[in-house]
């Protein structure tokens, strides 16, 4: 399970990137933009952090073989869960499509490779991820971690920070408050600076 769940969430990770980058520059707001871009380069250290855990021995079409039977796997979690007849046939569909993916890169790792497909995946598929609300989940962790700190590689609790962390923040705050006053009064307006200036 563990090359479906680094393939699943560095694709999830690379989508969230995606997002950012396509939708970030639609927005009139320049502070938007830069919030998008910023959050966007996250997304990719995040990318690039999860790809770290894919196996490096693997070919390309190896790689291309696991990277298509999980897309299956995933395809058929939302298609075997879903409740409502006719968003179950679109995604049923999509899992076709899939599926006849997945018979391609197997012929071709099969004629190229001439090694069997069954040395990489398993017989049966495990069972789907369970699609189900994460927001009890989510409340529980931001309930238990909201006070939590970093403290080297240790996570404290924020009354035993360490002061070095607090000295360094306040450094940097202080830094950041020229920047800060220039922003203090900014309001947005519809438009780009482009229409602003041209006024």
């Amino acid at each position: 399970m563990s090359k479906p769940h680094a393939l699943t969430i560095t694709a999830a990770e690379q989508q969230t990137h995606n997002y950012y980058m396509n939708i970030g520059p639609l927005f009139s707001d320049p502070m938007a933009r830069l919030l998008y871009a910023e959050i966007a380069s996250i997304e990719e250290q995040h990318t690039t952090q999860y790809e770290s855990l894919m196996d490096p021995t693997e070919s390309w079409l190896e790689k291309w073989l696991l990277h298509k039977a999980n897309e299956v796997y995933n395809h058929h979690a939302c298609a075997s869960q879903e409740s409502n007849p006719r968003i179950r046939a679109f995604r049923e569909r999509f899992l076709d499509y899939e599926l006849g993916h997945l018979h391609e890169a197997i012929a071709l790792f099969q004629q190229i490779e001439r090694r069997d497909a069954a040395e990489v995946l398993p017989a049966v598929l495990p069972d789907p991820i369970p699609i189900t609300s994460q927001r009890e989940f989510v409340r529980q962790v931001l309930a238990r971690e909201v006070d939590l700190r970093a403290d080297g590689s240790r996570f404290v609790d924020r009354l035993q920070e360490n002061p070095r962390s607090l000295d360094y923040r306040d450094e940097l705050n202080a830094e950041l408050s020229p920047t800060l006053a220039v922003a203090q009064g900014y309001r947005w307006q519809p438009g780009t600076e482009l229409m602003r200036y041209a006024a």
